[in-house]
């Protein structure tokens, strides 16, 4: 896919539903966390917003209308991909002032799973912009 291809409106429209409702879906999951200890320990729990994260971020980029929306794909999935595994790494710095009693948890698997979410979401992306969506 070459950097001439256009998205149309509905594709645009279409991915910021996508990206909005990975984004929302964050907010449960992280309830889950707080409402029962047995399911804030699971596998799926624990990885989830960084799954649903990056690729909502990745599908509201190419839904805009600015620059960024403009780019390849290629090139909006590696600027998602930065800004993911930025905020996963910014985990290890020190906490200051008021976020020193919050505790944060870094994970080398919400490393892979913000990778695979952005994957999944170009792999998405690139296979809705081949086909005409009307």
């Amino acid at each position: 896919m070459n950097a001439e291809t256009v998205i149309n409106r509905n594709a645009k429209r279409l991915f910021g539903w996508i990206g909005l409702i990975c984004l929302l879906l964050i907010i449960p999951v992280k309830a889950l966390r707080f409402a029962d200890d047995s399911t804030s320990n699971t596998f799926l729990v624990g990885i989830a917003p960084s799954f649903l994260g990056p690729a909502g971020l990745f599908f509201l980029i190419l839904s805009g209308s600015g620059r960024l929306s403009r780019l390849p794909l290629l090139q909006v999935a590696g600027l998602a991909a930065v800004v993911a595994l930025g905020l996963e790494f910014a985990q290890l710095l020190p906490h200051p002032g008021i976020l020193v009693n919050v505790r944060y948890t870094f994970d080398w698997l919400d490393i892979l799973a913000s990778l695979l979410s952005i994957s999944v979401g170009y792999l998405i992306a690139s296979t809705m912009t081949r086909k005409k969506i009307s």
